[in-house]
């Protein structure tokens, strides 16, 4: 085992920059999650730790080894890829053995390992079948099985889980975060699933387009995003993102947009400026109040679609230029041309700068 460190790592395929300066440090024994839309560097950041793409600048440590120019066999990993890579000609059990032959270990070591893989990732039944005789998951397992039986310092996996179904994604993602939680083997995990990211990650690393947006644990990213990119990505359903200004009178500062007016503390205003921003609210912090003349509301909206999702229901509400997800407990009642007061529930809600995005303060709904 071992930690990986990446330093100031840029990736140029001609003028095309597609990994920009990225640094972080994937500690001894952590899961970090690369996640952020296709085309983000994600994959490419993961291949130069795997050795697979060449650093423009930058330097890889893996341990306490400078990689960068190492090739991929000396860098003592193991990847996982999406497309599974197995040999089709080969039995499971040929497929787990391969790597461990062509390095010349023992015959009695090779099967040892081999059998405790198949045992951890319960496949034993299967050493004897071909690929094409496998569902897609048990594929994926013998994919990981053959990355396992090396003992590498780390695992590296390539969005492993994209080629399966939903329900088996989440099995999958189960048995994944359960055999890093046995063998305690650093991994980096690469996926543009944010859900997967939140669920897997002991920290997650957002990007997009080629730099690092933010870095910390889910949790810590899903309450304090550094950015309304960051704020939008992390997160399911997506947070809300309105254009709202910010107005300083006598009375004291208040947030106003189309249809709807905040009033703030004097504390909630400290260090805003008057102007536009954009307002982040996510789905989940929105409360449907009993009365659609409630007093209390700080937002009346008409429902424009309604998708019961079995125990939540997600509306979409809309008036004028102002339009929110709200995802509340299983509603039957409301249905589309229905207007709804809303509030803001437990949780907080996000001031953005309108121009460069960055997040400019995050206020517990609680404090209003």
């Amino acid at each position: 085992m071992a930690s990986i460190e990446i330093q100031n790592v840029t990736k140029r395929f001609g003028e095309l920059t597609v990994v920009d300066d990225v640094s972080m440090t994937i500690q001894d024994g952590e899961l970090m999650v690369f996640v952020g839309p296709s085309g983000c560097g994600k994959s490419t950041t993961l291949r130069m730790v795997a050795g697979l793409e060449t650093t423009t600048s930058g330097t890889i440590k893996i341990g306490d080894r400078d990689v960068t120019r190492l090739d991929p066999k000396d860098r003592n990993i193991a990847m996982v890829f999406q497309n599974y890579a197995l040999y089709a000609h080969k039995s499971v059990y040929g497929n787990l053995a391969f790597g461990l032959k062509m390095r010349g270990t023992p015959k009695q070591d090779v099967d040892k390992r081999v059998r405790e893989a198949a045992s951890i990732l319960g496949i034993e039944d299967l050493l004897q079948r071909k690929p094409k005789q496998l569902s897609g998951g048990q594929r994926q397992r013998v994919a990981l099985g053959r990355a396992l039986v090396r003992n590498p310092d780390a695992f590296l996996l390539d969005e492993p889980l994209s080629n399966l179904d939903a329900k088996l994604r989440v099995r999958m993602r189960e048995e994944i975060g359960g055999l890093h939680s046995r063998i305690g083997t650093s991994m980096i995990y690469v996926t543009h699933d944010q859900v997967e990211a939140m669920t897997l990650g002991s920290r997650i690393a957002v990007m997009k387009d080629g730099k690092l947006q933010q870095i910390g644990a889910p949790l810590e990213v899903y309450d304090n995003p550094a950015n309304s990119f960051v704020g939008s990505f992390i997160g399911s359903p997506e947070m809300n993102q309105i254009q709202a200004n910010i107005v300083i009178g006598t009375g004291g500062a208040t947030l106003t947009g189309d249809g709807f007016a905040i009033s703030l503390s004097d504390e909630q205003a400290a260090g805003l400026s008057p102007g536009a921003v954009t307002l982040g609210l996510r789905p989940e912090h929105l409360t449907v109040l009993p009365e659609p003349s409630d007093d209390a509301a700080e937002f009346r909206l008409r429902v424009d679609l309604v998708e019961p999702m079995g125990a939540q229901t997600l509306l979409l509400c809309r008036e004028g230029a102002t339009a929110l997800r709200v995802l509340i407990t299983r509603n039957d009642s409301i249905v589309r041309g229905d207007h709804v007061a809303l509030r803001l529930g437990q949780g907080r809600y996000h001031l953005f700068d309108s121009s460069s995005g960055r997040t400019l303060k995050s206020i517990d709904a609680k404090d209003i």
